[in-house]
């Protein structure tokens, strides 16, 4: 009896000191608002927001997907698409928050973000966000309204 007492007291220290032990984890230098990680959007402009310490040093770049032909193959590759009238740097100021309008070419772009912040520390950070016309959508839209989903609803019950 008494060892198991031992036992169960053992172990509950053990789970007690475990929950209050903190989480290591490594803090980010760029806390984004809104995630630039798959975004579909009929927008060709996007604002890329978010929190860093002061005098952290940003650069915000856009790439488009491009189609190049090697042999008889298409092969896609990122083209850095420059922002008219913007340039790609930035320091963040003393509140914390950043925030940079960004153009965007239909189809996919690649934005990516480079942090280096006073100590020297630096962070990339990288998403794909797909542009598409409004055309495409009412398309997608008309396709999806002309599907039959009771066809489907009943093969699948099959």
């Amino acid at each position: 009896m008494f060892r198991k007492g031992v036992i169960i007291t053992v172990l509950i220290l053990i789970l007690v000191f475990g929950a209050l032990t903190p989480v290591q984890a490594t803090p980010r230098i760029v806390e984004l608002i809104k995630p630039i990680t798959d975004i579909k959007t009929v927008n060709k402009n996007m604002i890329v927001s978010g929190w860093a310490e002061a005098d952290t040093k940003l650069e915000i770049r856009v790439y488009s997907r491009v189609a190049k032909k090697v042999g008889d193959q298409e092969v896609y590759d990122w083209e850095e698409y420059v922002q008219p009238g913007k340039e790609a740097e930035l320091v963040v100021g003393p509140t914390g928050f950043f925030a940079r309008e960004v153009e965007l070419k239909n189809g996919v772009n690649k934005v990516v973000i480079k942090a280096v912040n006073a100590e020297g520390k630096e962070e990339v950070t990288e998403g794909l966000v797909t542009l598409s016309s409004k055309e495409e959508v009412r398309d997608a839209v008309r396709n999806l309204m002309n599907f039959n989903f009771l066809d489907l609803i009943k093969e699948i019950i099959k």
